[in-house]
């Protein structure tokens, strides 16, 4: 059987980073789950083009709450070219889409969330997060 909550899931789950509101927000984006109501809320602040703080607020289940908080530490300091390509490996993971080995590199700690897969109707918790920056992305104003 495989384990769905692995302990860095529990960890992020039980306390997430990037919770702390910021200033200076320069993209913020949303994102909803409909078929559960989990939500996830995103404000980005960048500098010099690179993303220099990050706020999350996910409400929901715990896989949700985790991959929203491990992604939120992947993309600081990243351009939004860069985050864009970290979240497409991450999405290809979780898809089970052709994926290179290389690839785990690109999304750190993201790995983690690798043993949602054996259950697929939490792959969409496990991608809200994601969903929340691309839309925050897309929204840039700087």
């Amino acid at each position: 059987m495989h384990n769905l909550y692995h302990e860095e899931i529990l960890k992020h789950a039980k306390s997430p980073e990037f919770t702390s509101k910021i200033k200076n927000v320069n993209a913020s984006g949303h994102a909803v789950n409909q078929f559960c109501g989990d939500e996830v809320t995103v404000d980005l602040s960048f500098s010099a083009g690179l993303i220099n703080d990050v706020h999350i607020s996910s409400t929901g289940c715990s896989i949700n709450i985790a991959s929203s908080s491990l992604m939120a530490g992947e993309i600081k300091h990243l351009d939004p070219t860069q985050a864009s390509t970290l979240i497409n490996a991450y999405k290809s993971l979780m898809n089970s889409k052709p994926f290179e080995s290389n690839d785990k590199n690109k999304i750190g700690s993201l790995e983690v969330m690798e043993s949602v897969k054996a259950f697929p109707i939490r792959i969409k918790c496990a991608l809200l997060g994601t969903q929340a920056v691309e839309d925050a992305i897309s929204r840039l104003t700087i």
